[in-house]
């Protein structure tokens, strides 16, 4: 299960928080959630708990084409390391 919260930081940019775990089913929803310029988003995946490789290339390209990233678990920061090499 993924749970997915959009908060409006002001007018152009907005915190998506990804909550439990991000499986390759659920990644066409993140995607949708995002809803205009990647450059306008951050990303709080402090409470997501489990992400599978296709969440990883997901969360790796949104963070390449400029989304932010305010807050990450060791274990999301572990994998998003291991896609940088």
């Amino acid at each position: 299960m993924l749970r997915i919260t959009r908060h409006p930081i002001d007018e152009s940019n907005t915190l998506l928080k990804l909550e439990g775990k991000m499986l390759e089913p659920w990644i066409e929803e993140v995607q949708r959630s995002i809803n205009g310029s990647v450059s306008s988003i951050e990303l709080d995946l402090s409470a997501l708990t489990f992400t599978d490789s296709a969440g990883i290339r997901v969360l790796a390209d949104l963070l390449r084409h400029g989304a932010k990233l305010t807050a990450c678990s060791g274990y999301v920061a572990a994998l998003l390391q291991m896609e940088k090499s």
